[in-house]
């Protein structure tokens, strides 16, 4: 499912909801409600309620457990969707490529910046303004962007929400959000505007944002 989906932006954009998300990605094998009521601290009610926006934005998958004779009802098992799984692999990857970006933070940042350059100088570049491409790459990566100022004259500033690699920024932003800015600093480059984009990470809860400056500003 596409990042841009509306469906899948407001199903996590409550914190508990990408809590209980993480919790099943990370989990071994499927759990029921009671199960991550206890493990995220939530009511199981809330949980409950929480888990069918999830399963309704095709996060998350729901199944009856297998009957073994007893009485009641079989319990339903939840367990993260198979891209979310795939995701969690990946953060994986990058999480061992960040180790060998160099022994300091520093060196880490500039060989990062450097990575994202030369991928973003070999990509082509979307049709539009400045503003535009950057709202189209950020979907691409993604993000799911939102426009929060644009002036009409190259100026601006994009939201980032849900970020797929949420934990390895954290972790590692030297890495993670220096390849973001590498492939900016091309974006720029490519359209002749050379240092008019600037990441700022962790600008809220869950939010990076890209200001665009004036060209010659």
């Amino acid at each position: 499912m596409e990042s841009s989906d509306p469906v899948v932006h407001k199903a996590l954009a409550l914190p508990a909801r990408r809590a209980l998300l993480e919790a099943l990605t990370d989990a071994a094998e499927p759990m029921d409600n009671r199960q991550l009521a206890e493990l995220v601290g939530q009511h199981v009610t809330t949980v409950r309620h929480h888990l069918t926006a999830l399963v309704q934005a095709g996060l998350v998958e729901v199944r009856q457990e297998e009957p073994t004779g007893g009485r009641g009802r079989p319990r339903l098992l939840y367990a993260a969707a198979p891209a979310r799984e795939q995701l969690a692999a990946y953060r994986t990857l990058v999480e061992v490529l960040a180790l060998g970006f160099g022994g300091t933070s520093g060196e880490r940042a500039r060989r990062a910046a450097e990575a994202g350059r030369i991928w973003g100088a070999s990509e082509e570049g979307a049709a539009g303004s400045l503003t535009e491409q950057v709202l189209a790459a950020a979907d691409s990566w993604g993000f799911e962007p939102e426009l929060r100022t644009d002036e009409g004259s190259g100026g601006g500033e994009v939201l980032l929400h849900g970020c797929p690699f949420q934990h390895n920024a954290e972790r590692h932003p030297e890495v993670v959000c220096s390849v973001h800015q590498g492939l900016l600093d091309a974006m720029a480059e490519r359209a002749g505007q050379p240092g008019t984009l600037r990441l700022h990470p962790f600008v809220g809860p869950h939010v990076c944002s890209i200001s665009i400056a004036k060209p010659g500003s």
